[in-house]
């Protein structure tokens, strides 16, 4: 009975794999490709579950990270930001595994903690974590959700860098020219479409609105298309000392009603910044 199962088992692989490879030849589409390659990696994945191999690639790795644990939180900026002790990914994988209840083997766990480990290496920050939340909360936005396409935005400042420990991400970004927002989008049912968020985005000041520079950078998108995250910029000089608030408006993002999200300035940080 084993033997049956295990050849059956290799069988529907080897076929898998077979009808994948047949189809990605004949498709020109990419999209096709995508949605080929993805299962592929499925199937090694399933392999590796039962023990039939031995070792998951990086690429495969991160399928699997996306599969068990990404498409159980609302946007990639809490597992890029969030400030962990050394062991935190580990901390955070086993929480998941007995009380969120995510179904993952041993083997899966490991591979998992440690392409966290790689990907999102602890950011050491000069605060206490109670600071460094304050100034989260304080900068974070988000909307209830319109036509199932839900918006995280973080005003990203200096401040705001320095404060998770990634300061290098303020000349990267350009910060001390531009307006800076991480936007996170998620979908729970299809996928994504492509919203040209640089083209969607405008910025409200003293009751006038200005376009987003060109340019949308793509920070990270999930495999599945369920979530997108990147930056959209505006000039500083929009701004002058005068202003009260702004709002980030994002139009035509799967509903044709607005969303808008305010700060109030200026922006006061906690003590110590």
């Amino acid at each position: 009975m084993k033997l049956f199962k295990k050849t059956s088992i290799v069988f529907l692989i080897v076929l898998s794999i077979s009808i994948s490879a047949v189809f990605f030849v004949k498709s020109e589409s990419s999209g096709i490709k995508d949605d080929i390659d993805y299962v592929y990696s499925l199937t090694k994945l399933f392999m590796f579950k039962h023990s039939i191999i031995k070792n998951l690639s990086e690429k495969e790795a991160r399928v699997l990270y996306q599969q068990k644990c990404y498409r159980k939180c609302h946007g990639e900026e809490v597992i890029r930001m969030v400030l962990l002790p050394p062991s935190g990914w580990i901390q955070v994988v086993d929480r998941m595994r007995a009380e969120i209840g995510v179904e993952m083997t041993s083997k899966e766990a490991d591979v998992i903690t440690n392409y966290l480990k790689e990907t999102y290496p602890v950011p050491q920050s000069n605060l206490p974590y109670k600071i460094v939340k304050q100034i989260q909360r304080l900068l974070w936005r988000n909307d209830m959700g319109y036509g199932d396409v839900y918006a995280d935005i973080t005003y990203t400042t200096s401040e705001y860098l320095k404060s998770i420990g990634a300061p290098a991400l303020i000349k990267k970004y350009d910060v001390e020219n531009n307006i800076v927002f991480i936007i996170s989008l998620t979908v729970h049912d299809g996928r994504l479409e492509n919203y040209p968020l640089d083209e969607l985005s405008y910025l409200r000041v003293n009751n006038k609105e200005y376009p987003a520079n060109k340019g949308w950078e793509l920070r990270f998108e999930a495999w599945d298309k369920h979530h997108r995250e990147g930056i959209v910029k505006f000039k500083k000089e929009i701004l002058d000392d005068k202003a009260e608030y702004f709002e980030l408006i994002i139009r035509n993002m799967a509903t044709k009603d607005d969303r808008i999200f305010r700060w109030n300035l200026p922006i006061v940080y906690p003590e110590g910044i």
